[in-house]
C-alpha cells in the first residue's frame, strides 16, 4: 500500500491505493485534486485540529479475479460524507494481451495451456491436448514423434509401415520386433513357429495337419503320403509304377498287383490242353490234348499249333 499526501493552505488531500500499474493513478490523483480544490479553498480558515474533516481519499485497488482496477473516492468535509462509489479502470495488460491474439485463459479437460502473453501470464493463446507431450528427447526407438504437434510436442508412435500387425491367425505367430504406443503393441510381421520347416511338396504327398505359409511357402510339422499310397507290392509290383510316393526312401504305391496276368486267352482252343488263370479268367495253353501233335513244337500267337494225328 502506497499513499501520497498533499497540503493545501488549510486543507489536506490523501489518495491510496494498492495492487500494480502506478502510472495509471497519475491521472485519477490529478483530475481529483483538480475537481476538488475549491472544497479544500472552503476549508482554508479551518484550524489544523479540524483538517482530517476536509480529506479527500482516493482508494484504488486491483480484482485479481476480474483483471480491472477500481478506484473508491470518498470526500468528507464537516458532518457529511460524499461518496462517490467505484469507479472501475481497463487493465491495460489485458487490453495488450488480447490485441496480440492472446485471448484464452482455460483449457477443458485434457488440455494444457500453452504460448502464454508476456504482459500477462493469465492470458495465452493455444490449448493442446495431452497426448502432445513428447520431444525427442523422450520418444527414443522403434517410436517415432509424430509429423502433428501442438506446443513443440508431439505424440510418441509406432510407425505403422514398419510395424503393421497387431495379432495372427494361427498358427502363425507375431514377431519379436515390436513397437509399443500407448497401451497397443504392434509387431513387424508374422511368423512360421520354428516347428513348421517341411515344405511337402513331393509326388503325392501331404503335410500332417494344417500348414503355415510364410512369404508364398507353405510349411507343415511333418510329411506323409496321400490317403491310398500305403503299399509296397511286394514281388507282383504296382499296376501303374510311375504312379508312388516316395517317404523315406521308400515307395509307396495306391495299387499292386495281384495278378501276374501271363494268360492271355479267352478261351481254350480244340485240341489244346489249357490252364486258367483264375485271377485274371484266361487261359494259358500248356499242351496238346490226346491223339493231338504239336506241329513243330511251335507256339502261335500264344497257342500250340496241335493237329489230330
Amino acid at each position: 500500500m502506497r499513499k501520497a499526501v498533499a497540503i493545501g493552505l488549510s486543507g489536506l488531500v490523501i489518495y491510496s491505493y494498492s495492487g500494480v500499474g502506478h502510472s495509471s493513478l497519475k491521472p485519477l490523483a490529478s483530475a481529483v485534486s483538480h475537481q476538488y480544490t475549491h472544497l479544500i479553498d472552503n476549508n482554508q480558515s479551518l484550524p489544523l485540529n479540524r483538517l482530517s474533516q476536509s480529506v479527500l481519499i482516493a482508494e484504488r485497488t486491483v480484482s485479481l479475479s476480474k483483471f480491472t482496477q477500481i478506484a473508491s473516492v470518498t470526500f468528507i468535509t464537516g458532518g457529511s460524507r460524499l461518496d462517490f462509489g467505484n469507479v472501475e479502470f481497463e487493465d491495460a495488460s489485458v487490453q495488450a494481451c488480447q490485441k496480440r491474439g492472446y485471448n484464452l485463459t482455460a483449457c477443458d479437460g485434457g488440455y494444457w495451456q500453452y504460448d502464454f502473453c508476456p504482459y500477462n501470464n493469465e492470458y495465452f493463446r493455444q490449448c493442446c491436448a495431452d497426448k502432445y507431450k513428447y520431444t525427442s528427447d523422450s520418444c527414443s526407438y522403434p517410436n517415432e514423434l509424430s509429423s502433428d504437434g501442438c506446443g513443440g510436442k508431439y505424440r510418441c508412435i509406432c510407425n505403422r509401415t514398419l510395424y503393421p500387425v497387431e495379432s495372427c491367425a494361427s498358427p502363425q505367430v507375431v514377431s519379436d520386433d515390436s513397437c509399443i504406443e500407448g497401451n497397443k503393441k504392434y509387431y513387424s510381421e508374422c511368423l512360421c513357429p520354428s516347428n513348421y520347416n517341411q515344405i511337402c511338396d513331393g509326388k503325392n504327398q501331404e503335410g500332417n495337419g494344417e500348414g503355415c505359409t510364410y512369404q508364398g511357402t507353405t510349411q507343415y510339422t511333418g510329411c506323409r503320403c496321400k490317403n491310398g499310397y500305403n503299399m509296397t507290392c511286394g514281388d507282383l509290383g504296382p499296376v501303374t509304377p510311375s504312379d508312388y510316393c516316395l517317404m523315406n526312401g521308400i515307395k509307396y504305391y495306391n495299387n499292386c498287383k495281384t495278378c501276374e496276368n501271363k494268360c492271355s486267352l479267352t478261351a481254350c482252343p480244340t485240341g489244346v490242353v489249357c490252364e486258367k488263370e483264375n485271377c485274371s479268367g484266361k487261359y494259358c495253353p500248356v499242351g496238346c490234348a490226346v491223339n493231338y501233335k504239336d506241329l513243330d513244337n511251335y507256339w502261335c500267337d500264344g497257342a500250340l499249333r496241335c493237329w489230330f494225328k
